[in-house]
């Protein structure tokens, strides 16, 4: 069953998004759900390849999140 969300995100990304979405002849709902996929499995590689969770790829996310939201 799929799922529907919302999202926010600054302008530059959801251009790009937009454009690599066409170029491909997809929509951008598909690319978004491909992209999470993508990410959440290299983050799943990552962890069972170190034993544990990457404290890195967390701080990455993290960092990121915080400076989306103080914009």
């Amino acid at each position: 069953m799929k799922k529907q969300v919302s999202v926010r995100m600054e302008e530059e990304l959801y251009n790009t998004i937009d454009e690599r979405s066409k170029k491909l002849g997809i929509s951008k709902s598909a690319y978004l759900s491909f992209a999470a996929s993508f990410l959440t499995h290299q983050v799943d590689v990552a962890e069972k390849s170190s034993g544990n969770y990457s404290v890195n790829m967390y701080e990455l996310i993290k960092t990121h999140l915080e400076q989306q939201n103080s914009k």
